[in-house]
């Protein structure tokens, strides 16, 4: 008997280590103080406990994949579900907080991004009526702009919303081009950027990365800055001191500027 228990055991130990060294990483994310967030194949979110013991995760098989995960507040993690109209909030340790339909709400009809307001409200875009909406954790509309596309002439769907301080950014990836806003949904200019491929999002730089060739945009600037040549591949986390990258076989690195 103590033979087979040690065998399922064994059996057992081997099973987590194969599981865990065949992990693949999807996407990545870092908060605003360096943290690491890592989103797995198998749509399971994941960061290091800082104790050491037994990582935090998140996983709703009845949702899949989250199409927006922002860590702009570590203390609210925002994760929305395109197609299922749902935003999660997750804690620090990747407990769901509160959950939202945003389907069964009366203001919004279409959502198809959304991203985290500097004041913990949640804004979203409505295709149906072609407005960026301010929602606060309720659901319930704080601010909506007009009819954007009589203002900036384009009916396209945007890709994503970043927010950064007082300046909300719609991102027309296919068009190469970002809507700047105020932080109560008025535009004010649009800024063109250089082709790309795949994008990376912290605040308050854009990259753009394709074929090793990228570039960064600062909020603020005019244009994103000169394109450089590298060997880095995927995608890539502008910060003061250089840019992020993935590597496969080391994880989440920082390559700093010369």
């Amino acid at each position: 008997m103590r033979l087979l228990l040690f065998c399922c055991l064994f059996c057992l130990s081997c099973a987590t280590t194969r599981s865990q060294s065949e992990e693949k990483v999807a996407d990545y994310f870092i908060d605003p103080v360096g943290k690491t967030y890592l989103l797995l194949t198998d749509d399971e979110l994941v960061t290091d406990n800082p104790l050491g013991q037994n990582r935090f995760s998140f996983y709703d098989s009845s949702l899949g994949g989250p199409d927006v995960v922002d860590v702009t507040n570590p203390f609210a993690i925002l994760l929305f579900y395109a197609d299922y109209g749902t935003v999660v909030v997750l804690d620090r340790t990747l407990s769901e907080v509160s959950r939202l339909d945003l389907f069964s709400l009366p203001d919004l009809q279409q959502p198809v991004t959304a991203a985290r307001a500097t004041d913990q409200g949640i804004w979203v875009f409505d295709s149906w009526d072609y407005r960026l909406k301010l929602i606060d954790g309720t659901g319930k509309l704080r601010l909506k702009s007009n009819d954007l596309r009589l203002e900036i002439k384009t009916a396209a769907e945007p890709s994503a919303i970043y927010v950064d301080q007082g300046a909300v950014l719609l991102h027309y990836a296919e068009e190469n081009r970002l809507a700047v806003f105020t932080n109560y949904g008025r535009f004010q200019r649009w800024v063109e950027l250089p082709m790309a491929k795949i994008y990376g999002w912290h605040a308050p730089y854009l990259s753009g990365n394709k074929d090793g060739t990228y570039w960064i945009w600062a909020r603020g600037e005019q244009e994103a800055r000169p394109q450089v040549q590298g060997t880095l591949k995927g995608k890539l986390l502008g910060v003061k001191e250089g840019v992020y990258y993935l590597d496969p076989v080391k994880g989440v690195k920082l390559e700093q500027k010369e």
